[in-house]
C-alpha cells in the first residue's frame, strides 16, 4: 500500500518529467519506492525499464569519466586508452543485460563512445587536469524552506583566475553526450547547481560559473548565475514541491498525453491516456 508520509523531493530530473507530463513523475516517483499500489485505488507500476541505445553511450561515457576522473585524483594510471576501456567493459555489460540487446550494435555504440571520449581528451581535459580538483560524481542534497533538493555534478573544481588579487571561481561542469531534447530545460539544470554551490561552497554568486561540456564536439557553454535568478529557483521549488506532495492521489497528477512524449515514455505500460493516445483511430 502507499506510504501515507511519502514525499517527492525536488530535483531537476523530476521537475523535467512533472513539466513533461505531471502524471510520469508520479509513476516515475512510485516505482522508485518499490511500492505497488492497490488495484483499487491505482494500477501497478511498471518495474525493469530497457535501456536505449543513447542512453547506454551516455551513461557509459559518465562511467568512465568519472573512473579517469579518479584515478587522476588517486594518482592512479590513466588515460585516454585507459578511460575507453573502461566504457568498452560498461557498454559490453549494459547490452548483455538489455531487453533489447538483440536491436542493438555493440561495435557502433563502442566506436560513438570512443569518438566522445577521445575529443574531450582533445579539447576538454588539457584545461581540466590543471584546475583544483573539489569533487565529482557524488549525490548531495540541500534545503530550500523545508524541502530537500538533490544534485549531481559531473564535476566540481576551482578555477584560479588571471589575475592574482582576484577569488577563484567555482566551477560546475556537467557531461552531455547528445543535444537537449524539446522538453529539456539545460538553463535550470545550471541553475539547480549553481544554488546547491551557493548554499554549501560559495557564498558570492559571481564566483560560481555552471558549464555544459557537450563530449561530441568538446563545445563548452557557460551560464551566467544572478541572485535574483536564484530567489526565483527557490520559489518554483517551493511552489512544486507543494503541488508534488502529498503524491497520494493520482487525479493530482494530470496526463499531458501527446503522440511524440507517450511514445517514448517509460511508464506507458501503466498510463490508460497513454496506452489511448498510441491506439489507431
Amino acid at each position: 500500500m502507499v506510504d501515507p508520509n511519502a514525499t517527492i523531493d525536488w530535483s531537476y530530473s523530476n521537475a523535467q518529467l512533472y513539466a513533461s507530463c505531471p502524471r510520469s513523475l508520479f509513476f516515475h516517483f512510485w516505482q522508485r519506492t518499490g511500492t505497488e499500489i492497490a488495484e483499487s485505488t491505482d494500477d501497478n507500476i511498471l518495474h525493469g525499464i530497457s535501456q536505449s541505445a543513447g542512453s547506454i553511450i551516455g551513461s557509459a561515457i559518465h562511467h568512465a569519466l568519472a573512473d579517469h576522473i579518479q584515478r587522476w585524483v588517486q594518482n592512479e594510471r590513466t588515460g585516454l586508452r585507459q578511460t575507453q576501456s573502461t566504457a568498452e567493459s560498461y557498454i559490453g555489460k549494459a547490452v548483455s543485460q538489455s531487453s533489447e540487446s538483440e536491436s542493438l550494435d555493440l561495435d557502433s555504440l563502442s566506436n560513438t563512445t570512443d569518438t566522445h571520449i577521445e575529443t574531450f581528451f582533445k579539447t576538454v581535459w588539457p584545461s581540466l587536469h590543471s584546475q583544483r580538483y573539489i569533487l565529482h560524481e557524488e549525490t548531495h542534497s540541500f534545503d530550500v524552506s523545508g524541502n530537500t533538493v538533490w544534485v549531481r555534478p559531473d564535476l566540481c573544481v576551482r578555477e584560479s583566475s588571471p589575475e592574482e588579487q582576484a577569488a577563484d571561481t567555482f566551477v560546475i561542469y556537467d557531461w552531455k553526450s547528445r543535444q537537449p531534447s524539446t522538453f529539456e530545460d539545460q538553463s535550470l539544470q545550471l541553475c539547480v547547481y549553481a544554488l546547491w554551490a551557493n548554499k554549501t561552497f560559495e557564498p558570492d554568486v559571481e564566483r560560481i560559473s555552471p558549464r555544459i561540456v557537450f563530449t561530441q564536439n568538446g563545445r563548452i557553454e557557460r551560464q551566467d548565475v544572478s541572485v535574483e535568478g536564484l530567489a526565483q529557483l527557490e520559489t518554483r521549488i517551493i511552489t512544486q514541491s507543494t503541488e508534488w506532495n502529498p503524491p497520494d492521489q493520482r487525479s493530482r497528477f494530470p496526463t499531458e498525453a501527446a503522440h511524440e512524449k507517450c511514445s517514448t515514455c517509460a511508464y506507458l505500460s501503466s498510463c490508460g491516456d497513454g496506452q489511448k493516445q498510441m491506439s489507431p483511430e
